[in-house]
């Protein structure tokens, strides 16, 4: 029997860029879960009166999908906050660098890069839970792989 070479989530960051030149990567505070990116391929029908009994494809654009995420909702946290956390990013509207840090769990391959506009989703919470915050970043243009430090 071969062993597993899967890894458990715990210690993985996503970090959020700073636009500096050196770029700054802060890690998100509080990020419970995430999921994504979500990459995809449009698939365009190039099917012809000759194509025969199936319909034949062609790869279009390429789409670097989402990256959702739940966090720990603090508004007094610099990455979360108005004045430089995602709130900020959301309101200004502004495309921003993020990555998925996996160098905690693997030596290679252990970054995924990717530019995203935030998308806040509600603050939720219960009298006995953590309050939480959904987010979305929708990415724009490439995702990329790289091993950093």
């Amino acid at each position: 029997m071969v062993a597993t070479t899967g890894k458990a989530g715990r210690g993985t960051l996503l970090k959020m860029g700073d636009a500096g030149s050196p770029e700054i990567f802060t890690a998100i505070a509080n990020v419970a879960s995430f999921n994504g990116p979500n990459e995809s391929m449009t698939m365009l029908d190039g099917t012809h009166l000759n194509s025969g009994e199936f319909m034949e494809k062609i790869p279009g654009m390429k789409d670097g999908g989402q990256v959702s995420l739940t966090c720990h909702f603090d508004p007094t946290n610099a990455t979360h906050d108005a004045a430089t956390g995602l709130k900020s990013k959301f309101d200004s509207k502004v495309l921003t660098n993020f990555r998925l840090d996996f160098t905690a769990i693997w030596a290679t391959n252990n970054l995924v890069s990717f530019s995203a506009y935030v998308n806040l989703g509600p603050i939720q919470g219960a009298p006995n839970t953590i309050i939480t915050r959904d987010v979305t970043l929708e990415v724009s243009g490439a995702v990329t792989w790289s091993t950093g430090p």
